[in-house]
């Protein structure tokens, strides 16, 4: 047998890893890393938080982690890569980050995987530098086409750079609701929070404008007349809490107040429970204004439960519509939120026709196993591994 390949992972440091506390992207990191390591060996690095180890091995994947008041993270990684000498440099989401590993190693292999266009746009980053950190990169990697026609089209990056590879879902998570074991846990979840005899709505994500909430509150007082045993769950949290996205929280409470026998708030729910509460809705509601992919979308389908989204974004590449969920035009969502959702709930055939769909479609094109094989298949190719 040969040499294992090295792949260094570079995670942007904002939240601990592992940890049910992580963020999106540090779920992704790990997701991928535990499929990676049966063909490689993976460094994984962030910054250290209490209780964590600096140094920590798990199988083929270690850990660095890093707090040092008088150095910089990205010193203290650098100084650890240029030790290690990876075959692969994998940094998330951060591009002012390529450029300062290419700057320290100049003839590494350098992918840089972004999820969406925040840290590709200002305020963040002016687009003369923006420029210089992504040709520090030796491909891109994006989670949709939509991702990378922004990156065709706006910022004028070569399509050769530029690699979509789609996420992927957990599947012994994600389980399809009908399974007896999924039926019953998710009954019992809606004993718990006193819904078993409700039809459920659900969102899931961040509590920010952008994301659309307020399109569904508005919009309930005349999606309940339809059906007065609707209850929405609006699950998610901030994440920053900024006055202006505090104040949106205080607007949304307010909306809710206004139907609120059928409007419920839930603390935070790690990602770990989250199949549970896919498992118990009827329908996953997604106004957003614009969904570079949307994990969620595909992590419901996978267990059965249709999704109605906006069109926008990355979603009309997970979604077929009127076949494995419903898209609704970003400039009349919350008209369509209502008619759509009231045709598909009173139609229990429909939905579950279409979770059915869904459930193939994710299997076919949407796991884990298929974005590790594709990601594998790059580094391969950036370093001529033939294997």
């Amino acid at each position: 047998m040969g040499r294992r390949m090295k792949v260094a992972m570079i995670t942007p440091g904002t939240f601990p890893i592992p940890s049910v506390k992580s963020s999106s992207i540090e779920m992704l990191v790990e997701k991928l890393a535990n499929l990676i390591q049966k063909k490689a060996d993976v460094f994984i690095f962030g910054k250290k938080f209490r209780k964590q180890l600096e140094f920590e091995q798990n199988g083929g994947i270690t850990f660095y982690r890093y707090f040092k008041q008088e150095q910089t993270y990205m010193d203290q990684v650098i100084a650890k890569l240029k030790e290690l000498q990876p075959d692969i440099i994998q940094i998330e989401n951060r591009p002012r980050f390529a450029r300062e590993v290419r700057l320290a190693m100049p003839k590494a292999k350098i992918i840089l995987v972004m999820q969406s266009t925040f840290f590709l746009s200002r305020p963040h980053i002016g687009t003369e530098e923006l420029l210089i950190c992504l040709e520090a990169a030796d491909v891109i990697v994006v989670n949709s086409q939509y991702l990378k026609n922004y990156l065709l089209e706006e910022l004028n990056v070569p399509s050769s750079e530029i690699m979509v590879n789609h996420l992927g879902v957990d599947m012994d998570q994600f389980q399809p609701k009908w399974h007896q074991e999924e039926r019953e846990a998710a009954e019992l979840l809606r004993k718990e929070w006193g819904v078993s005899d409700k039809k459920i709505l659900l969102y899931v994500g961040r509590l920010v404008e952008m994301k659309g909430i307020h399109h569904i509150l508005e919009a309930m007082p005349e999606i309940i007349k339809a059906d007065p045993s609707i209850v929405l769950f609006i699950v998610g949290s901030t994440l920053s809490p900024t006055s202006s996205n505090l104040e949106y929280v205080e607007k949304l409470e307010e909306l809710a107040e206004k139907v609120k026998e059928h409007v419920i708030f839930t603390q935070f729910i790690p990602h770990n429970e989250i199949h549970k509460w896919l498992q118990m809705a009827d329908l996953l509601v997604v106004p957003s204004e614009a969904e570079p992919f949307g994990l969620v979308n595909v992590e419901a389908m996978a267990v059965g439960t249709p999704v109605i989204a906006t069109n926008s974004g990355g979603i009309p590449e997970i979604i077929d519509d009127g076949k494995t969920g419903i898209l609704i035009q970003p400039d009349r969502i919350q008209g369509e939120l209502i008619s759509r959702i009231e045709s598909l709930i009173l139609s229990p055939a429909n939905m579950k026709k279409m979770g059915v769909e869904s459930v193939r479609k994710v299997r076919a094109h949407f796991t884990w196993a298929h974005t590790a094989k594709r990601q594998l298949a790059l580094y391969r190719k950036l370093t001529n591994d033939k294997k």
